[in-house]
């Protein structure tokens, strides 16, 4: 106990003490009367000292508790949730306690089996570019080309492979022959109603061919005779995202409307090639397209893998000096598959071919050009 609490202990005891009765007188100097009174209050002195012990026992730790705001604390203890800290005599003991966690409920789901189909390979007619030989326009020719690609990821538009080929990544074409359409150009859709076909593109189609206005031209010429190669349909309408296409490619053309084959005839070589030049067995090879020549007047060799001209023709298009028109060969000839066919029109000037489309000849093979690799 220490100095302070003997003090308090002290001043308590006095004050207890002036606090009890006085004792009863000697037996000599009370009468018969006193000791009769006293008898009678000593249960209540009883009473009185049983209570004065109550408060005593009671008393004494509360007054060293409070301390009349001179002592030190005994004990200040403050809880919190994540440690408790007790303070003793100015010294902090602080004990860490566990966190208490209750793991969330995992729910583990199996990831569905992953069925890989093998790609298969997908037949296609495209319209892919070339320059002509002895060029009189300086446009360049556009010729048809079947052949078969490997879809990978890419989109397939049932009935129209064509395009799907013509705008899958990596499409390869035969030794001189080019596409004007990007590589970064997407479609999304293609859809046909009555003789019109809408083909639906990524935002990349808008800025065209990259290479200037008859490279945008060509672009759109491929596109729509690729897409109206087969079925029967005449004109195509161009959207983006769904919306008409108001601003296209170098020069802001407005394509909103059904583009037909002949909406950009002027920026195309006056010979071009329709049927892709495959054959086998004894039929005639056929070779048709449209061209716009002097007199109407289209000629056409064949030349064998030593560049010997072994066969030759003319044809009359349905129009000429100034118009398009269709022709139409039937070349009767035992080929071997390694000739070239050669489409032309003879000079008014000299004679000399211009304009010359020049095409191998895939005999016996009817699958065509692989448009993954580029041969045949």
């Amino acid at each position: 106990m220490s100095r302070s609490d003997d003090r308090k202990m002290k001043e308590l005891t006095d004050r207890l003490v002036a606090m009890s009765p006085e004792p009863p007188p000697f037996p000599e100097e009370v009468s018969v009367t006193q000791r009769e009174e006293s008898s009678k209050m000593r249960p209540i002195l009883v009473f009185a000292g049983a209570a004065l012990v109550v408060l005593l026992a009671a008393g004494i730790p509360l007054l060293l508790a409070r301390g009349g705001g001179e002592g030190e604390p005994v004990a200040t203890t403050t809880t919190t949730v994540a440690s408790t800290v007790t303070t003793v005599d100015q010294a902090t003991t602080t004990t860490a306690v566990a966190p208490t966690t209750t793991a969330p409920a995992v729910t583990t789901t199996q990831p569905a089996p992953t069925t890989t189909v093998p790609a298969e390979e997908a037949g296609a007619i495209l319209y892919a570019v070339q320059s002509p030989e002895n060029s009189f326009t300086g446009n360049p020719a556009l010729v048809a080309l079947r052949g078969t690609f490997m879809p990978g990821g890419e989109p397939m538009h049932g009935g129209f492979e064509g395009l799907s080929a013509l705008t899958a990544e990596g499409l390869t074409l035969p030794d001189g022959f080019t596409s004007m359409v990007p590589s970064d150009v997407e479609i999304f859709g293609v859809t046909a109603e009555d003789h019109t076909v809408t083909v639906d593109m990524n935002e990349a189609f808008l800025e065209g061919s990259g290479s200037g206005l008859l490279g945008d031209f060509t672009m759109l010429n491929q596109l729509i005779y690729t897409a109206t190669a087969q079925g029967g349909f005449e004109s195509v309408v161009f959207t983006v995202n769904g919306e008409p296409v108001t601003t296209f490619g170098s020069e802001g053309l407005d394509l909103s409307g059904p583009q037909g084959k002949d909406a950009f005839l002027d920026q195309v070589n006056s010979v071009n090639v329709d049927s892709p030049l495959q054959g086998q067995g004894d039929a005639p090879l056929t070779v048709a397209g449209f061209a716009n020549v002097f007199e109407a007047t289209v000629s056409l060799e064949v030349v064998d893998a030593g560049g010997n001209v072994v066969h030759q023709d003319f044809a009359t298009a349905t129009c000429g000096t100034g118009c398009w028109g269709a022709y139409e060969f039937q070349v009767d000839y035992a080929f071997v598959g390694e000739e070239t066919v050669r489409v032309f029109w003879h000079s008014a000037e000299d004679g000399s071919p211009s304009d010359v489309v020049s095409i191998p000849v895939l005999w016996d093979d009817p699958d065509g050009w692989d448009f993954s690799s580029g041969t045949s």
